[in-house]
């Protein structure tokens, strides 16, 4: 391992957000120097992928390796909400390429393999402890994980692709929690789960090639519409988990119980998901807790630094566009960071572009994610309004069907901003 003295962007993190922003950035042109604190292949929570995706990895020309991988394609979603069961298929919407159910530990680590290819100098096993913003050149402070060596990097710019330590974000005090979506998660991983395919029908997981599976949300009985579950089938597992109110946490730990007994009582209590669960074994050690995840940055760049992807924010993931705001984050904060080294005079401009775009992509996404509609003053800022209504109509048709399914049309409706918004989009 020989880390650098000095490069011309220092990226913190090696997931999506941050591979992708190193690629982009050594195919400008640029010495970039990657620094992860785990070795990939990492466990990493976040299988679902809808087909937008597909345009970053184009763009950073990662396809192939993509789909050489051969990860399931989804077919669409399977809901059950408050009792009734709907169907939506992304082929119905004008779709041509695949969703996909991916193991991220996997699609990570070709994300990352691909930075390297493209001349970004990767080092994991990494950790960063410290980032001294100075005006003229950001130093990173760095060790190994073995704490065996330890050294600084200079650089022009620092991206913090830091992921939930938003390392930067918690440096500067800008991370902000999100009193509208306090929750916890519990998930883990089973092995030869049953699924539910776009027409509704079961099938054993080894038919996940043949049969496309569906990725399957239901409501939680107890907690109204703040409460839902995912299944999502994988290759060799399937991903299922909860996500509650925060309450939870207190009750459980008060009662004794362990996090594994409760995910698995919580499993047995839904019907549907029992079902599909009755031949499966849950996989060793792998169920986890997270609390209180959804958050973002106060701001999201400075003169020299930029953050991205779960560093700069988090919404609730019910529409699994998690992984897609961190690469549209990626290749935003490139831009901007491109635009801003090749003209420094307008580097402030570039930076406030990025800060603005970010900013309301994640307003429109936390507004469709709310269980209930409510916003301070009873409006949506005009510019969450506008990322949607000029979103492609066929991508305005899927998010009015997914966010009907899950009890959330009104939220759609306010974003598209008229009261027949929603018929309009779906092509009625």
């Amino acid at each position: 391992m020989n880390i650098p003295q000095a490069c011309d962007i220092a990226v913190l993190g090696g997931g999506p957000a941050g591979s992708l922003a190193a690629t982009f950035l050594a195919r400008a042109g640029y010495d970039v120097v990657l620094l992860e604190k785990q070795a990939h292949p990492r466990p990493t929570v976040g299988e679902s992928l809808i087909p937008d995706f597909w345009r970053y990895c184009d763009d950073a020309g990662c396809t192939g390796a993509i789909e050489a991988e051969q990860f399931i394609r989804k077919a669409g979603g399977t809901v059950d909400w408050h009792g009734e069961t709907r169907h939506v298929a992304f082929k119905d919407f004008g779709y041509t390429r695949p969703a996909l159910h991916v193991e991220r530990d996997r699609f990570d680590e070709i994300l990352l393999r691909h930075a390297a290819a493209q001349g970004v100098q990767v080092f994991e096993r990494v950790s960063v402890h410290e980032v001294d913003l100075a005006p003229e050149r950001p130093t990173v402070a760095w060790r190994t994980a073995d704490d065996s060596r330890a050294g600084k990097l200079q650089c022009r710019v620092v991206v913090d692709a830091s992921g939930q330590a938003c390392l930067i974000g918690r440096q500067l005090g800008l991370r902000r929690m999100d009193d509208a979506f306090r929750f916890m998660s519990v998930w883990g991983y089973f092995e030869n789960s049953k699924y539910f395919a776009a027409d509704g029908s079961v099938h054993a997981h080894g038919s996940a090639r043949e049969q496309p599976p569906t990725t399957y949300v239901a409501s939680v009985p107890d907690a109204g519409d703040w409460g839902w579950i995912w299944h999502i089938t994988m290759r060799r597992t399937t991903s299922v988990g909860f996500v509650l109110p925060r309450e939870t946490i207190r009750a459980v730990k008060q009662s004794g119980q362990s996090w594994q007994s409760f995910f698995l009582q919580r499993c047995d209590s839904m019907p549907r998901l029992k079902m599909l669960l009755s031949d499966a074994r849950l996989v060793e050690n792998s169920v986890r807790v997270i609390r209180d995840y959804s958050y973002r940055s106060a701001r999201f760049s400075d003169r020299n630094s930029y953050l991205v992807g779960d560093a700069a924010g988090f919404v609730d993931p019910i529409f699994s566009i998690g992984v897609l705001l961190g690469m549209y984050s990626a290749r935003g904060a490139a831009w901007a960071i491109d635009r801003g080294l090749r003209a420094p005079q307008k580097a402030e401009h570039y930076r406030n572009i990025y800060e603005s775009q970010l900013a309301d992509r994640m307003e429109m996404a936390r507004t469709l994610a709310l269980p209930q509609y409510t916003v301070p003053g009873g409006s949506v800022s005009m510019q969450a309004r506008k990322v949607m209504q000029f979103s492609a109509s066929h991508a305005q048709a899927l998010t009015h069907a997914a966010a009907s399914l899950v009890g959330r049309a009104e939220n759609f409706r306010a974003l598209v901003g008229h009261a027949d918004g929603a018929g309009r989009a779906a092509g009625e």
